[in-house]
């Protein structure tokens, strides 16, 4: 069997949380989970970088690393791997695991209180072991309790990457039987949410004993859960839930509407149906005079808004924030497509921790039919990701210029930086460094703990210096495993939009950062949204798909994205930054 690329991760992830557990010096540790962040980083065929020895000319890859890597490769195992894992129970790994629980910690439980699982860890908690230790008290242990609940609630989530793949797979095999009329995937995954537990598909057909039973029969089956004629449920290999509802052709924009949600919308619908002298529902919409009930036939979801007297909204405004009382007098302002997206403005190089040479981004870029592209290594507080100093900084300009003279036809590169604020608010440079730049992101890549206040106030900060430009995932979330800071994000929108600083979606799908609920504030606001994947690698440019819909999600049209802007526009709005203030004439 083929050498698989998560294999090699999940091995060397292995091994570094070993070896924190282990009090191991940490250059030791740190060429794991470097050499583990790169792999995911690294295109190619990792199996054969291994077996033909190419690994070892790749940064961060020494001898005794290859000798360990090509082991594995060659026998499917790893004895410093099996050495490593017969000194503790493997369940301290799922420890490890746990927000606000880190190695140092959980090698004290282990080896102060033979702390081994976290059901031991809660029981800890609870009975006041854990608050009598040095160092930690009661408030440690409530943080790990909680932490422990939000992990295992949002175990029984997906992301909506994950969870549309899955759907999709199902919904494509049963798009190919001649039996299946229509066939959409409905529910949150229709209404772009971030995360959800199970995924909705809604058909027609003529045969639903037939449809059904290739359904619950599909090869990516793991359980079938239910079984009916109308109804099915299955869990695929990966643990999610898919739920198949049949219907005739005649009911399916009905079942359709009614499906996709969301909840507070569908209310709303029905309410303004029974103010019309009509009832709506999975089953159809009816007019009603006393006890008798008419159906009106509607062919598709725009005809049944339009029997409503509304517009036909978009399944991604479903939410009931306003959607229906704008629908009763207007059509849907034109959402942002794919088709407008013309540049990606967060971009990573394998001088920090991208993957990929500024030549590479170009040209795959313009293959993507980009007309621009912002180049944003990290800089130099950001040690973690290989930061850039001044010196190595000033060289990529450099390196930038000179990429300028062999671009293609019509394409423009900007030399941008994505800019540490530091605690206090201040940039990760000097203004000297920072004017030479075409522009600059901020973000927050430290001291997540601070007070809402003070959080608050440095992010404003940063986004009144006369360089900052856009502010990047300004929450610091990452879905289903790390809480988005304290920060008050309608003081920071307020702040953005009286200082020109475009605010980013940042549409890696562990991110989806700022969160839609906030964009159309925003927007009203006339703040400018760019859409980014931050991307680190050539195939991170695949999440714009997932930005363009998130952003329809919260309203957004292209002339409100700066990635939807030529590059000349997107050039003076960088430019248009407001100045540093004169000095006032003396008295």
């Amino acid at each position: 069997m083929p050498l698989a690329r998560k294999d090699v991760i999940d091995l060397l992830e292995e091994i570094a949380m070993w070896l924190e557990i282990k009090g191991e010096n940490s250059f030791k540790i740190r060429a794991y989970a470097n050499g583990a962040r790169t792999l995911q980083m690294l295109e190619g065929d990792v199996e054969e970088l291994i077996l033909s020895g190419d690994i070892g000319k790749v940064k961060g890859f020494g001898k005794a690393l290859v000798e360990k890597l090509t082991e594995f490769a060659t026998t499917g195992k790893l004895d410093y791997l099996e050495a490593l894992r017969a000194e503790f129970p493997e369940s301290l790994l799922e420890v490890m695991k746990v927000p606000n629980v880190g190695p140092k910690k959980v090698q004290r439980f282990y080896k102060e209180l033979e702390i081994t699982s976290i059901d031991e860890l809660v029981a800890a908690c609870e009975d006041g072991r854990i608050a009598a230790m040095s160092g930690m008290g009661a408030k440690t242990a409530g943080k790990i309790i909680d932490s422990i609940e939000r992990m295992r609630t949002n175990a029984a989530f997906f992301l909506f990457p994950d969870a549309r793949a899955a759907a999709e797979a199902v919904a494509e095999e049963l798009r190919a039987l001649r039996q299946v009329k229509r066939l959409e995937i409905a529910g949150s995954l229709r209404r772009y949410k971030t995360h959800t537990k199970d995924a909705d598909l809604i058909a027609s057909t003529d045969d639903p004993e037939t449809v059904m039973a290739h359904f619950v029969g599909l090869p990516q089956v793991d359980i079938v859960q239910e079984h009916g004629q109308t109804k099915s449920s299955i869990v695929v290999k990966g643990g999610m839930q898919v739920d198949l509802r049949l219907v005739d052709d005649a009911m399916y924009p009905f079942a359709l509407h009614h499906f996709t949600g969301g909840k507070e919308h569908n209310v709303a619908m029905r309410s303004r149906a029974l103010k019309m002298g009509m009832k709506v529902s999975e089953w159809g919409l009816f007019r009603t005079d006393g006890d008798e009930e008419t159906l009106i036939p509607c062919t598709d979801e725009a005809s049944l808004y339009e029997a409503l007297g509304l517009h036909y909204i978009p399944p991604e405004l479903r939410e009931n924030l306003g959607e229906i009382e704008f629908a009763e007098s207007a059509e849907c302002p034109p959402l942002v497509t794919e088709d407008d997206y013309r540049g990606m403005l967060h971009c990573h190089t394998h001088a920090s921790d991208g993957s990929e040479s500024i030549e590479n981004l170009v040209a795959h870029a313009h293959g993507l039919g980009h007309r621009y592209l912002g180049i944003t290594d990290h800089s130099k507080s950001s040690f973690q990701a290989n930061g850039l100093d001044e010196e190595r900084l000033l060289d990529q300009l450099g390196q930038i210029e000179a990429a300028r003279k062999s671009l293609p036809k019509g394409f423009t590169l900007f030399a941008g930086v994505e800019c540490d604020i530091r605690v206090d608010g201040e940039l990760d440079y000097e203004d000297e460094i920072l004017a030479q730049l075409d522009f600059v992101i901020v973000s927050v890549h430290s001291a997540f703990t601070q007070s809402r206040e003070d959080m608050t106030k440095r992010v404003i900060k940063a986004l009144e210096h006369p360089s900052a430009c856009m502010l990047a995932h300004p929450t610091g979330r990452v879905l289903l495993q790390r809480d988005a800071y304290a920060i008050d994000l309608h003081a920071v929108i307020d702040a953005a939009a009286a200082n020109n600083v475009a605010i980013e979606f940042n549409c890696n799908p562990l991110r989806l950062d700022m969160d839609w609920t906030f964009w159309h504030k925003a927007r009203d606001k006339g703040v400018v949204c760019s859409i980014n994947p931050d991307a680190h690698r050539l195939s991170n440019f695949d999440f714009i798909e997932l930005g363009i819909g998130f952003c329809r999600k919260g309203w957004l049209a292209a002339e409100d994205i700066l990635n939807c802007w030529d590059a000349k526009k997107v050039a003076k709005f960088f430019k248009a930054r407001k100045q540093p203030p004169k000095p006032s004439a003396a008295k």
